[in-house]
C-alpha cells in the first residue's frame, strides 16, 4: 500500500512514517501536510490514545480545550485522554507536522477508508461520507468523539450505525483501502 494518501478535497497529505504493523502495535507516526489556511477536523477527543504534535516547517495552530498555541518548527504539543483538541494552519504557507498516536486504534485504517471514499465519489463536496454508516465506522475506528455531543450518545449511535452498516453489507469493498477485509 502507499506510504501517502491524499484528501483529494482539502488538499490535506498524510504519510505513514511507522505504521501500527512496524511498531508491534505500540504506536504509529505520521506526517501531514497541511495546505495555506487548511483547516483539521472539528474539536474532538480520544479516550483510548494520546496525540504528540511536532512541526517539521511552517505553522501550526493547535487548540487545545479553549486554549490556542501557534507551533513553530521544532515546536511539540502533548494531547492527553479526553482532552477536546483541533488543528489548523491559519497561514499563508503550507505547514508540515508529525503526529504521533499512542496506542494507534485503527487510524490508519480509517485514513485509508475515509481518502478511499473520497476518491471513489462517495463523499460529499466537503469530504464527509454521503453513507451515515461509513462516517460512524470511520469515527469508530479512529476512535473520534465530536465535542458538544454526549460521549455515551455517540458510542452507542455509532455501534448501532456500524452493526447496521456490516447487516447491510456497506462496507463491501473495502477490502480495496486497507488490503483486508473489516
Amino acid at each position: 500500500m502507499d506510504r501517502t494518501v491524499r484528501h483529494q478535497i482539502t488538499g490535506e497529505q498524510i504519510t505513514f512514517l511507522e505504521t501500527t504493523e512496524e511498531t508491534q502495535g505500540k504506536y504509529l507516526s505520521i506526517e501531514v501536510t497541511l495546505p495555506p489556511q487548511g483547516d483539521g477536523p472539528p474539536l474532538h477527543s480520544h479516550d483510548e490514545f494520546e496525540e504528540e504534535f511536532e512541526v517539521v516547517s511552517g505553522q501550526l495552530t493547535v487548540t487545545l480545550g479553549k486554549e490556542q498555541y501557534v507551533l513553530q518548527p521544532g515546536d511539540k504539543k502533548f494531547v492527553t485522554l479526553k482532552t477536546v483538541h483541533t488543528f489548523t494552519n491559519n497561514h499563508d504557507k503550507p505547514v508540515v507536522f508529525r503526529v504521533r498516536l499512542t496506542p494507534p486504534s485503527q487510524f490508519e485504517q480509517s485514513v485509508r477508508i475515509h481518502y478511499g471514499l473520497i476518491d471513489d465519489g462517495l463523499c460529499d463536496a466537503k469530504g464527509n461520507p454521503k453513507n451515515i454508516a461509513h462516517t460512524a465506522l470511520i469515527l469508530s475506528m479512529q476512535n473520534t468523539l465530536v465535542a458538544g455531543i454526549p460521549f455515551w450518545l455517540q458510542r452507542k449511535l455509532f455501534a448501532w450505525l456500524v452493526k447496521r452498516g456490516h447487516k447491510k453489507n456497506a462496507y463491501k469493498g473495502f477490502e480495496k483501502y486497507i488490503g483486508k477485509s473489516l
